[in-house]
């Protein structure tokens, strides 16, 4: 029986608005856009060359501060553009397709649902501005356990918070190895597909919800 889901949250329940946008809202201009815009796009990619151990997750100071080194050393973005597209990078976040219907169904049949997220940043307010707060029992942040995925003790402490076990819980995100690390911990794991940028919770709301 089915008792909680946890859901990662970027490129699984949110993903990033057009980088185009956010760079032009931020005042970069037609030339600098076209530098910057493909550093971006992979600046995580970009970070793991400097810092393979992903340890960024872990410190929202470290966070802060290898997103704008890569801008500034890889795309010679201005600091403080760089330092602009950081601090709003919370506003880029919008819903996927399906992610407040899911979690509005999991809940109203009782289903315990957590987000459980690599992150140095605390989603929550923008979580509550997109509507899907409400609906989250749990809330598991890397920078604030101390852990990254995949290591399972991050999943049986969700475990733990859930109050489930690991075989009445599904664990839903993009990443075959962050997030199929739930069965390390005896979780089922849910890897749905992103297409050309967009995820698709398709498949999954219907295992689900079925």
């Amino acid at each position: 029986m089915l008792r909680g889901v946890i859901f990662d949250f970027h490129n699984t329940l949110v993903t990033a608005r057009s980088l185009e946008d956010w760079l032009r809202d931020c005042g970069a201009d037609d030339v600098t856009t076209a530098r910057v815009l493909p550093v971006l796009a992979g600046v995580w990619r970009h970070a793991a060359q400097r810092h393979p151990d992903t340890s960024w997750d872990l410190e929202p100071a470290m966070h802060r501060r290898v997103f704008t080194q890569v801008l500034v050393e890889d795309a010679n973005c201005p600091v403080d553009l760089a330092e602009r597209l950081y601090q709003s990078m919370p506003d880029q976040w919008v819903l996927v397709a399906g992610a407040e219907s899911l979690l509005g169904t999991l809940h109203t049949r009782g289903v315990k649902v957590a987000l459980l997220s690599n992150i140095a940043i605390d989603p929550r307010a923008r979580l509550d501005e997109l509507g899907l707060l409400q609906y989250l029992d749990v809330v598991v942040l890397s920078y604030e356990e101390g852990l990254t995925k995949p290591d399972p003790v991050l999943f049986e402490r969700t475990l733990a918070r859930l109050g489930v076990g690991p075989g009445e819980c599904v664990m839903v995100g993009d990443s075959p190895l962050a997030d199929g690390g739930a069965s390390g911990a005896g979780i089922a794991s849910i890897v749905i597909p992103v297409v050309q940028g967009i995820p698709d919770l398709t498949l999954a709301s219907q295992l689900l919800t079925a």
